[in-house]
């Protein structure tokens, strides 16, 4: 067994406490000790794990400023600095930094745990290992996909000479993940008692998916030949997911994300295969989260002090609104003749993600009533534009709603009048609705047309909404599935951090932002946030297909060079 620097090792136990599979206070080892016993491994691998539910992470950073904002979500406040979620950011922007510094602190994590517990007799199956082994690849296809080329560090550092380290390609960096992530895949567990928040061979299966997919995209210099290979296997690892048998849709929609709000593990669809876990509200410290999903990207509520014990709503910016796009999406595109009557027939993830209230308050009738006035916090508030609500008419107030899918209402969350910004609600990584999708995308590459099959994978998710699909003989060219998938992919994995990667990776990412420029002087987009998604939108550049490399960092690794688009 190997030794434990003691600094490293101490990192690794003070993140366990933002763990759900510890419960129980973490004990410092210090230098020249050894992992003595299964629960100090398990310890350390928290310590992996950690940064995924930390701000910088899948707390807001990344999840929600950096890969959040794209053609159907944008930032409803007016720009002011050189934040993200307005693509106004540059190499000194702090979620940059932060984001990138968490997500290597997770790698360092992962190559000093890698190390210590190679030859542990307390994990003589190695099961421990390969979790971590899979989680810095991980963290790798995160940096690659966001960032491009970057540094490729796979030992513990032990000297200040290990800082420097050039960039590696991104191909290469993504050919490195994909072999990661197959060479430990057959010894991931296959149990799901721990699911979600634990990794499982069924997750790295469809984390190679997603992989692969991305290495076949337009944006990824130097793929052209392998392109085709790269579907395949895209395909063969989400087939996988769907031949295990583990997992089903939900049949209903908006549960899986009822779940999440309310820390609940769905053990007989099991459709949500991987969450970002976060725990309490930091209402004391033993209740701590670093999580603001369903705050900054929720149902705006603002409660009175005075009315705190009788909120129906906690806390909540609600800085994020569906878009225009979205919303045609969800009303007009793909929907069959029968269904013109639109008023008539609700696609239900519109009903959730795009609901028509928010707890804002105003002088009113709450949602659904006829009379009296809505208190902040309290009633449900809708949305109107010319003094038509969304109570009269369910479908004004288009593109000024606010994303709904992550939402603070306390018949959920479980927990009233919690004035805290930071929230249990834990984050989607990867549900088995994206499995089928990708397998149905990836197939039609790789074969160049779809097939029943495939068509029968987009058709559940749909029917799983409540809506009719049109014929397959409708959808049997490769340019026609390849839409409909796309237009699938947005309606039903909106707000989860996947869009802008999937525009990027089809390389359409600036054409889709300067379309939904146009969107915005619709006469459909009421309100004042067109302007703000305008001034998004217009600020996109080809250079935005990837984040600078932070200042802060190019000072320090003397190796290291700005991205060329930056």
């Amino acid at each position: 067994m190997k030794k434990i620097y003691a600094l490293v090792f101490s990192v690794l136990c003070l993140t366990v406490s933002s763990c759900s599979f510890l419960d129980m206070e973490p004990e410092v080892i210090t230098d020249g000790t050894y992992y003595n016993s299964e629960s100090e491994v398990l310890y350390g691998l928290a310590g992996v794990y950690g940064v995924l539910n930390n701000e910088p992470f899948y707390g807001n950073y990344f999840s929600l400023m950096l890969s959040n904002t794209d053609d159907l979500c944008y930032y409803n406040r007016p720009t002011a600095n050189n934040y993200s979620v307005w693509y106004r950011h540059d190499a000194s922007s702090q979620e940059v930094y932060e984001a990138w510094t968490e997500i290597y602190q997770g790698i360092g994590n992962a190559n000093s745990f890698l190390e210590a517990v190679a030859d542990s007799e307390f994990d003589e199956d190695h099961k421990y290992y390969n979790e971590a082994r899979f989680l810095r690849a991980y963290y790798y296809f995160i940096l690659a996909q966001a960032w491009g080329d970057v540094p490729l560090r796979t030992t513990a550092a032990t000297s200040p000479e290990d800082v420097d380290c050039p960039a590696t390609s991104q191909l290469k960096v993504l050919q490195w993940v994909a072999s990661e992530m197959e060479n430990c895949v057959d010894l991931a567990s296959e149990t799901l008692e721990n699911a979600p928040s634990r990794i499982t061979r069924t997750t790295v299966w469809g984390i190679l998916a997603r992989v692969y997919l991305f290495m076949a995209g337009e944006t990824v210099s130097g793929n052209g030949d392998l392109r085709h290979e790269y579907f395949g296997k895209a395909m063969q690892y989400a087939k996988k997911v769907i031949d295990s048998g583990l997992h089903r849709l939900n049949p209903s929609y908006q549960q899986i994300f009822i779940n999440m709000i309310s820390d609940i593990y769905d053990t007989e669809y099991r459709e949500s295969m991987w969450e970002a876990d976060f725990l309490g509200n930091r209402s004391s410290s033993d209740n701590w989260s670093n999580g603001r999903i369903g705050d900054l990207m929720g149902l705006q509520s603002s409660p009175d002090v005075g009315t705190y014990d009788e909120v129906n709503c906690n806390y909540a910016y609600g800085q994020y609104n569906g878009s225009l796009k979205l919303w045609n999406l969800y009303w007009h595109e793909d929907r069959t003749d029968d269904e013109t009557d639109l008023s008539t027939v609700t696609d239900a993830r519109q009903e959730w993600n795009m609901c028509p209230y928010n707890y804002n308050g105003g002088n009113f009738a709450p949602y659904g009533q006829s009379e009296g006035t809505c208190r902040p916090g309290i009633d449900k508030t809708p949305y109107r534009h010319n003094s038509v609500s969304t109570t009269v008419n369910p479908v004004t107030a288009k593109a000024i709603r606010n994303s709904s899918k992550y939402r603070r209402e306390t018949i959920y969350e479980g927990v009233k009048g919690d004035r805290g910004t930071y929230t249990p609600i834990n984050y989607p990584i990867l549900r088995y609705s994206d499995v089928l999708l990708m397998y149905a995308e990836a197939y039609n590459e790789y074969n160049g047309a779809p097939s029943q099959e495939a068509f029968g994978y987009v058709k559940a998710v749909r029917d799983r909404a409540g809506i009719s699909t049109r014929d397959y003989s409708e959808y049997s060219s490769q340019e026609a599935f390849r839409q409909l998938v796309r237009n699938e992919r947005g309606r039903e994995l909106c707000f989860e951090s996947l869009r802008k990667y999937d525009l990027i990776r089809w390389g359409i990412f600036v054409d889709a932002m300067k379309g939904y420029l146009t969107d915005t002087q619709s006469t459909e987009w009421v309100g004042t946030t067109a302007s703000v998604a305008a001034n998004t939108a217009s600020a996109v550049q080809e250079r935005h297909i990837v984040l600078p490399i932070p200042t802060i960092e190019l000072g320090v690794n003397g190796a290291l060079v700005q991205n060329p688009l930056w």
